[in-house]
């Protein structure tokens, strides 16, 4: 039946069993209305556990109204929560997967200056240096906050749940309480690793005394904070020994990082700068110490082939891949289905999850357009199936053509796809060449062969000439990308010139960059692994400043150390004989950078001028070519066109509605 027998066999953890070794873990998706489950919740987690994973673990449910954060969050502190609960509950168990409900308070990380009361947390040291100052809990603060935890599980009991995650990392509240680096106490709560496990005892003692006997108990642990002065493996060894002997634990959840203002946030997302399977050392020491437990491995377990190999390998009994479920809801079944369409992977690109999480927005996908709106887009397929035959063309073949081109041949459209290149990819076949961002290569070749998979013709080298346009279309899809736009202020290296030419650039590169997103950090990082200085010109106040959080400092990191330096809230005012002048835009104070050798402008592309078409024929146009922006967007836009190409009052209705739930 498969060819990874080990994560698809039954598995007993303690009081828990599974119908295979495949987690969805917790992570925040900002649909909840009002504080409880909405149905956009419930018709994700459905195509998850449809999909065939054998354990979903809700996102975080705030235990108590200090760690309220955004109303687009989940709130267990009180009995509202329990039907909307148990309708995931029934909707999981209903497709064969069981369900767990993660119990946490993210402490520090709660407040903010624009909130009118402070965060809670184990000592008053903000989580960045522009975060506000939370406060110091009080003892019966304390008490009230482990009762909190108490309370918040017997409501998960009572709505049916599977088991309850207890979250003990990620710089959430108690694992404040455990670092040393964010626990300055001198009363019983701190100094010493029995002092600042106590709060924790207490939780999970509060936990457990309003659980059935047989409900089982996760608790989630962050191995290594990664930061100076936190948590290590080996206190955290120590740490997890103290609490199995007091408490029952079932599965030891193995993740790591600290939400705190360093590369450290960036490891708990981490993205494709990362190697698959980074963090396989973590689960691997817990198994090792703690046989008796059921471990679960997480952090850039990219497929099933990497998930296989942490339970062959003894490194972990489960595997956790939340990213490759939102690209992917069947993503656990594809070894079992004969004869399925090539599949769609996780990128990391972390631009639809992490980029719109940052946001406050819902999250989406770059590879999966449809995570989180899963009902309004069958909504248009079945419409869209309905819909008249059409004879389809779309022109370019980037991420927006290619998603275009697959979704209108899916219902049943006869697509041809012209790209004027001789490869597909559009702008990715650049970015796919920086070292930072190899992922998207793979986004194109697997999206290559979606589209050939379903029909579609794909013709390379060919342009939308009259000659083509007058083939007897019904419906033109225009997807032909964006332009770079020439800065005539200076004389300027063109972008792809730089990547593809190593001996281009010289010896001191200037990157000039008006664009914020990965792009000139990722250029940085190729021309420095070519020997290059390379110096950062921007007249904002931060760098990458469209880069999420998730990313950011791990980018930053990777090129320190390696020539690279920036120059920031400054404007260039002139480049001659290798040297630039430029400009405080406040003061007019100048400055200069010597021995420049070449200078790259990052700035957004302009849309690129369409075809003209004959007056007959219906258009749409997408991506790039309507308005510069990512392949999040791009991916969205095309597949909405692809299924919108009908046009029939059936189809334009379920398309308002899907755009209405962004």
């Amino acid at each position: 039946m498969t060819d990874l027998p080990r994560l698809h066999e039954t598995v007993h953890c303690g009081r828990l069993t599974l119908r295979n070794r495949l987690v969805m873990p917790a992570h925040t998706t900002n649909f909840a209305a009002n504080g409880v489950f909405s149905a956009r919740h419930l018709a994700y987690h459905r195509a998850r556990a449809a999909g065939g994973v054998g354990l979903i673990i809700t996102e975080g449910m705030r235990v108590h109204p200090t760690s309220l954060g955004r109303t687009n969050t989940v709130s267990a502190f009180d009995d509202g929560v329990i039907p909307s609960l148990s309708a995931l509950v029934e909707v999981v168990h209903g497709e064969g997967a069981k369900l767990a409900a993660q119990l946490l308070h993210v402490g520090r990380q709660s407040g903010g200056h624009n909130m009118l009361t402070p965060a809670w947390a184990a000592s008053p040291i903000p989580w960045s240096s522009t975060a506000a100052v939370p406060h110091e809990m009080t003892a019966e603060e304390i008490a009230e906050l482990v009762g909190a935890f108490g309370a918040a599980a017997r409501r998960a009991a009572t709505a049916g749940v599977d088991a309850v995650e207890v979250h003990l990392g990620h710089g959430h509240l108690l694992q404040q309480f455990l670092s040393p680096a964010t626990n300055r106490r001198t009363d019983g709560y701190g100094g010493s690793l029995t002092n600042r496990l106590r709060i924790t005892h207490e939780v999970l003692a509060s936990v457990a005394a309003a659980l059935p006997a047989e409900m089982p108990v996760i608790l989630r642990i962050s191995a290594d904070e990664f930061i100076e002065g936190g948590l290590g493996v080996e206190e955290m060894l120590s740490a997890v020994g103290l609490l199995v002997e007091d408490h029952r634990i079932d599965v030891l959840h193995v993740s790591h990082s600290a939400y705190i203002g360093s590369a450290s946030i960036a490891t708990q997302m981490a993205d494709m700068s990362f190697p698959p399977l980074a963090f396989r050392h973590l689960p691997r020491a817990f198994k090792k110490e703690f046989p008796q437990l059921s471990v679960v491995a997480v952090g850039r377990v990219d497929n099933l082939a990497n998930a296989e190999s942490l339970v062959v390998d003894g490194d972990a009994d489960l595997v956790a891949l939340a990213r490759p479920h939102i690209a992917n809801p069947n993503i656990s079944s594809l070894p079992l289905v004969s004869g399925s369409a090539p599949a769609r992977e996780c990128i990391a690109c972390n631009q639809g999850c992490a980029g719109r999480l940052e946001a406050g927005l819902p999250i989406s996908c770059v590879v999966n357009p449809e995570a989180g709106m899963e009902r309004e887009w069958a909504a248009l397929r079945d419409a869209a199936r309905l819909g008249t035959r059409s004879r389809v063309l779309v022109i370019g073949g980037g991420p927006a053509g290619l998603e275009a081109a697959t979704a209108a041949a899916s219902v049943g459209h006869e697509v041809t796809l012209a790209e004027a290149e001789d490869a597909l990819g559009g702008a990715l076949r650049l970015a796919a060449g920086l070292p930072m961002r190899g992922e998207f290569g793979r986004f194109i070749t697997e999206a290559e062969a979606v589209a050939r998979h379903a029909g579609v013709d794909i013709r390379l080298g060919l342009r939308a000439d009259d000659e083509l346009l007058a083939e007897g279309w019904d419906h033109v899809v225009v997807a032909t990308g964006g332009v770079e736009v020439p800065d005539t202020r200076f004389p300027v290296l063109p972008l792809h010139t730089a990547v593809t030419d190593p001996e281009s650039t010289g010896g001191h590169v200037v990157l000039l960059d008006e664009d914020g997103t990965t792009t000139a950090l990722a250029t940085a990082d190729l021309l420095l692994s070519r020997g290059c200085r390379v110096t950062l010109l921007t007249d904002r106040p931060v760098l990458s400043w469209r880069v999420p959080v998730y990313s950011r400092p791990a980018l930053l990191e990777k090129l320190t150390g390696r020539g690279f330096s920036a120059v920031l809230m400054r404007t260039p005012v002139r480049l001659e004989d290798g040297v630039l002048t430029y400009a405080d835009p406040l003061s007019g104070e100048q400055g200069e950078l010597h021995n420049v050798s070449s200078m790259i402008t990052i700035r957004q592309r302009s849309a690129g001028s369409a075809p003209s078409l004959p007056g007959h024929l219906a258009a749409s146009v997408v991506g790039d070519a309507y308005a510069p922006r990512t392949a999040l967007e791009a991916a969205f836009e095309g597949r909405l066109a692809g299924l919108a190409v009908s046009g029939t009052p059936d189809v334009r209705t379920a398309a308002a509605a899907l755009r209405g739930r962004l």
